[in-house]
């Protein structure tokens, strides 16, 4: 068979061609120039543009040297491999043909050299501007956020993700919200985590906000300062993973994973989890679901009351606004070391929680269930649509001389929930006296047959 006979790709047309180079790197693209003839020129007309440093080489940072040499050697090569990333993204700019590009992406994480950095994410910005990008990725170390301040006011991007870190700002990036915002078009935005975090306030983000009418999609990752107006905004998705939020009047809340979904045609959904500083060893998690916008609602009245009743020192009313919550998960730190602590938060949040009708799912994970055993009941009466129920049992500080008669007492009070279909009980397995205990989960459970109990070993949550 001839290799005319073999190459089945070569005659398709240039779109189709294109079409499949743009699911490759850019440097795998202009390689493939070296195929025939035929493909010699086309990856200049790539509508997608993919520069990634990696791929001339893997740069591990120098943690530690044992000796002059290893040093020596690291800075070598990496400069090796930067000479030939910044060559190549300098052939290809400049000898890059499509006026209108997709996406435009370029990853230079670890870049010592600020300055030559600078002049790399200058070169690609204007690349972007000029070819109407509809995408941009930028993921680089760079002196300030000058260097990328007119990518913010592209008439054509739609999407948009910034993994930058600046040399000012000390231990934090200075704000990366330039002071003009025109992005008419972008629909997506992303700020991701980076070597260090992201400062934010009310007034960068209002900015932002005003300049993106159509945005949908927002995602904020290691990002620091007061911003809390954020959840005012009318937006399908709402994402913050490890944002830090300062309150205006005092208080932090680490807001570990926030999600809120508003789209149509599907459940809206928001789902969060996070810890306040006055109360470190605690995670709440909590979920809304619905067949409307009632979720977004009730999650954005829930918000307002908690950071209201934050800035004014209110805590025992902090979780009055979970009325509504399909899901509802309270988490200690560690059930073996503040229990204590862990035993008087029961005593406060569970009383003040109120009617849960739409609640489902409840996991009390880190506070030994006999030894809060009047609060859990007490709970469990306000949740009458209870399906899914997660509880502890530690042993270490149960005193009862007769725990089967005990977890008896459990078992009948847990068959007051009509509804429940499944109960899982952690148990922490390092204590001496864990299969007793085990053995007298078991023997109680008389009054739950139809009910599916799953006996776990308890690990405490990672905050």
């Amino acid at each position: 068979m001839s290799y005319d006979e073999a190459d089945r790709m070569s005659p398709l047309p240039d779109e189709l061609l294109l079409h499949i180079l743009s699911f490759l790197g850019t440097k795998e693209a202009v390689q493939m120039s070296l195929v025939s003839k035929r493909w010699m020129h086309l990856w200049a007309f790539v509508p997608c543009l993919n520069f990634d440093i990696e791929e001339f080489g893997f740069m591990d940072e120098p943690v530690t040297f044992n000796n002059l040499v290893g040093l020596i050697n690291y800075m070598r090569d990496s400069s090796v491999i930067q000479a030939k990333f910044l060559i190549f993204v300098e052939m290809v700019l400049s000898r890059h043909k499509s006026c209108s590009l997709n996406t435009f992406q370029i990853r230079y994480p670890r870049m010592p050299e600020y300055d030559r950095c600078s002049d790399l994410v200058t070169t690609g910005v204007r690349c972007a501007l000029r070819s109407n990008a509809r995408g941009f990725s930028l993921e680089a170390l760079i002196p300030s956020v000058e260097s990328c301040a007119p990518i913010f006011t592209s008439q054509s991007i739609e999407e948009m993700c910034l993994k930058i870190s600046t040399r000012e700002g000390g231990d934090f990036n200075a704000e990366i919200i330039p002071e003009v915002v025109n992005l008419p078009r972008i629909r997506v935005l992303q700020l991701k985590k980076s070597m260090k975090p992201t400062q934010l306030d009310e007034t960068s983000i209002t900015r932002l906000l005003s300049g993106c009418p159509v945005l949908e999609e927002l995602f904020l990752e290691y990002c620091v300062g007061k911003f809390s107006s954020i959840f005012r905004q009318k937006l399908k998705i709402l994402s913050l993973y490890d944002c830090c939020m300062e309150l205006p009047h005092g208080g932090i809340v680490m807001w570990k994973f926030y999600r809120a979904i508003i789209k149509p045609n599907i459940p809206s959904t928001v789902e969060s989890t996070f810890i306040v500083d006055f109360l470190p060893n605690v995670l709440l998690h909590f979920i809304w679901s619905s067949l409307d916008g009632a979720a977004m609602d009730s999650a954005s009245s829930f918000i307002h009351h908690f950071i209201q009743n934050l800035n004014f020192g209110n805590c025992n009313d902090l979780l009055c606004g979970l009325s509504s919550v399909t899901m509802l998960e309270l988490c200690s730190r560690d059930l073996k070391s503040d229990f204590h602590q862990s035993h008087g938060v029961l005593e406060t949040v569970l009383p003040r929680l109120g009617e849960l009708h739409n609640l489902r799912n409840f996991s009390l994970s880190g506070w030994c269930t006999p030894c809060n055993f009047n609060q859990v009941a007490s709970f469990l009466q306000k949740a009458p649509n209870l399906e899914n129920l997660t509880l502890c049992d530690c042993g270490r500080h149960c005193q009862m001389a007769d725990p089967e008669t005990y977890y008896h007492l459990i078992w009948v009070e847990l068959s007051r929930c009509s509804k429940l279909k499944r109960v899982e009980i952690k148990i922490l397995t390092d204590h001496i006296e864990a299969q007793r205990f085990e053995e007298a989960w078991v023997s109680g459970r008389t009054e739950l047959e139809n009910v599916e109990v799953v006996l776990s070993e308890y690990n405490a949550p990672v905050m």
